[in-house]
């Protein structure tokens, strides 16, 4: 299957053409212009970016470490499936550090980062209202996220950054019904407030019950479950 990438991102500086193929192809995976499923040959890729396919096999191998690619022998690379029992596998993961993180945060967070979660927070009201899965999407990560990093443990960021990139994956599975982001983003207010009012274990209930809500919508779901749908 012929891959559809720009010419135009040949790196300037040879020793991060890797990294520079590896963030690249990811972001295609984020984005959902490379589908769950879809084969990668190193020829194409290093074609498409000017680069030698020595590159482009250490960019494979890396996003293969991520959980982003499957690498098969003598076939190549695909962008990896997630099936929906390993979908609920990872939310359930992916659910306890949020909640850990949630009630770590609320005893660390200061004035100006909870200012920046609110501000989230009413951009993700505001693209709710406008219907927009994409930037409601971006958002709710960038809200979940800064909750993780607010945690100051380094050890959960690390271990939730590589169960995010497994969520892409399946990305907009849960958040496809009419009105779903709205009640989403009522989940996400009472988790702030909880957090503006130091109250360190509402928050992390607030938050439990947010992936609890969550988690029951992908379980009523399962039949319609499809790891092309990224």
């Amino acid at each position: 299957m012929s891959v559809a990438l720009p010419r135009n991102t040949k790196s300037q500086i040879p020793c991060s053409r890797a990294v520079d193929v590896e963030r690249t192809v990811a972001q295609w995976i984020f984005q959902g212009e490379l589908t769950a499923g879809q084969r990668l040959t190193e020829q194409e890729v290093a074609e498409r970016f000017g680069v030698s396919r020595s590159p482009v096999r250490e960019a494979f191998r890396a996003l293969a470490d991520l959980g982003l690619l499957q690498i098969e022998q003598n076939r190549g690379a695909f962008v990896r499936k997630i099936d929906f029992d390993e979908a609920i596998e990872i939310h359930d993961i992916y659910s306890a550090l949020e909640e850990l993180a949630t009630r770590t945060a609320a005893r660390r967070l200061s004035g100006t980062q909870i200012g920046e979660l609110k501000s989230l927070v009413e951009s993700m009201d505001a693209a709710a209202e406008a219907e927009d899965l994409d930037r409601y999407y971006s958002l709710n990560l960038s809200f979940h996220q800064r909750l993780v990093e607010g945690s100051g443990n380094q050890r959960l960021l690390s271990a939730y950054n590589r169960l995010l990139n497994e969520l892409h994956l399946f990305r907009r599975f849960g958040l496809m019904q009419r009105g779903e982001m709205q009640l989403s983003n009522c989940e996400h207010h009472q988790i702030l407030e909880k957090i503006a009012a130091s109250d360190s274990e509402g928050a992390a209930e607030a938050m439990r019950s947010h992936t609890n809500e969550r988690r029951r919508k992908m379980l009523l779901r399962s039949d319609k479950f499809d790891p092309k749908s990224h």
